[in-house]
């Protein structure tokens, strides 16, 4: 062999071993590629499903509690389609390797169990005992599978992989089939979407114009400048104006240190209060704080109003106040105030609820008296108290209900039914999440 062809053959076999090292780096770096964005998918589905159990458990825990057929109805639709969106996020997740393969037939079980359940109300027909104890029984694996998948979700935050197989069920939940055999009869959700045309979306709703603020004397960027600064209870040299708002309802903005405020251009009412710092320290009680919400609310022109809920987190105290006069609450006009748990200063507002819906109304009288509205709730629940409210709905109109507060005899859990106080329907259903933060509904 001729050094030239020697010389050939090594720089040949140099050259291929370049190639088989370059092709290897960039298989792996391709497969590092795919396999972050395999991971993204993965904890996306994962977070997705958790979002959907999380809605399959309220939507039960619902159904346990109405006594109307159209809410039943409602919900089964809404728990169908629930369970729909779970099972496709489930099938992009790796459920035999995470253990999840009984969770996807919980949730066929309940998906079909809901469309029984809609089926039969579509035909006029009540829902039985044993069929409400198998409500019953799908709510606990509900649960279950709620907490498991949580769990999950928890551990992935905390920075485990999918793709290493770090992130599985930790416990085995088997799911025997219901009591009852049925039948799924005719599908009837198929076409579910297009019956939610009158949703919260719709253009009236979102285009409402503020009667409150219209009807208001205008105001030049002086005076709001001078009302915002007298709602901080500081000096106005200290407020500086920032822009214009052009929004629904037209604002002028200021600053003042980490204070931004929004005033109407009509009327001069605060719209909005943010606060951009941190709260460091609690030294007084959220009972205080709530009482300081609703004077900071009559020092702003916000008079007639009450608490609702409330909940603390990070030092502030926040409170959902709503509307009252003639012993009726009106849970259309809400404002939310921030208040500081170091020093029960009012530090935010959110008042375009309250400016968007607010007008004088006439009191009306109820064609239902209490007793007979009561009569109207589920024998499964227990009433603690009742009260008049007048209530929104989604298409925008007010509907005035009785508002029951009330203890299920099944979960235990406290909840607000609202029974139209003129035609005893079950206008709405909100299940009461209590902490040792506050209250807070669903």
């Amino acid at each position: 062999m001729t050094k030239r062809s020697y010389i050939r053959i090594v720089s040949y076999i140099g050259f291929m071993l370049i190639i088989i090292v370059a092709s290897s780096v960039l298989s792996a770096s391709n497969m590092k590629a795919y396999k972050t964005e395999l991971e993204v998918s993965y904890q996306q589905s994962l977070a997705e499903l958790s979002e959907c159990l999380d809605k399959v458990n309220t939507d039960i825990t619902k159904s346990l509690m109405s006594n109307s057929n159209g809410e039943i109805y409602d919900l089964s639709r809404d728990l169908y389609a629930q369970c729909s969106t779970a099972k496709n996020a489930m099938s992009r997740l790796p459920i035999n390797q995470m253990e999840l393969t009984n969770a996807y037939k919980f949730l066929s079980q309940c998906s079909d169990y809901a469309q029984y359940i809609g089926t039969k109300i579509d035909n006029g027909e009540q829902i039985t005992h044993e069929e409400h104890d198998n409500l019953k029984a799908l709510l606990r694996y509900a649960e279950k599978f709620n907490e498991q998948t949580k769990n999950m979700v928890a551990t992935v935050n905390s920075g485990a992989m999918i793709t290493d197989n770090e992130v599985k069920s930790t416990s085995k939940i088997n799911v025997t089939p219901l009591a009852n055999g049925f039948s799924t009869g005719a599908e009837i959700f198929e076409d579910f979407p297009t019956l939610l045309y009158d949703g919260p979306f719709s253009d009236q709703v979102l285009r409402k114009a503020s009667r409150l603020v219209k009807s208001g004397e205008v105001k030049t960027q002086e005076e709001c400048r001078q009302i915002f600064a007298d709602a901080l209870g500081i000096d106005i040299k200290n407020v500086s104006y920032e822009t214009d708002d052009k929004s629904r309802i037209p604002c002028y903005t200021f600053k003042c240190g980490r204070y931004t405020g929004l005033v109407t251009k009509q009327g001069g009412y605060i719209k909005e209060i943010l606060y951009s710092g941190r709260i460091q320290s609690s030294n007084i009680t959220a009972e205080n704080a709530c009482n300081l919400a609703i004077k900071a609310l009559e020092k702003l022109g916000y008079d007639n109003m009450t608490v609702c809920y409330y909940n603390v987190e990070n030092n502030i105290c926040t409170v959902n106040c709503a509307y009252q006069k003639d012993n009726t609450c009106y849970y259309s006009d809400l404002i939310k105030v921030a208040i500081s748990m170091n020093d029960g200063n009012l530090i935010g507002i959110d008042a375009k609820t309250y400016l968007t819906n607010h007008i004088k109304r006439e009191p009306k009288i109820a064609k239902l008296s209490t007793n007979q509205a009561k009569k109207k709730l589920s024998r499964y629940l227990e009433v603690k108290s009742s009260k008049m409210c007048v209530i929104p709905k989604e298409s925008g109109k007010e509907v005035q209900c009785y508002e029951f507060t009330c203890k299920s005899n099944d979960t235990g859990e406290d909840t607000l039914v609202y029974i139209n106080c003129d035609t005893g329907d079950e206008e709405d259903i909100m299940i009461l999440l209590k902490s040792a933060n506050g209250t807070l509904v669903k």
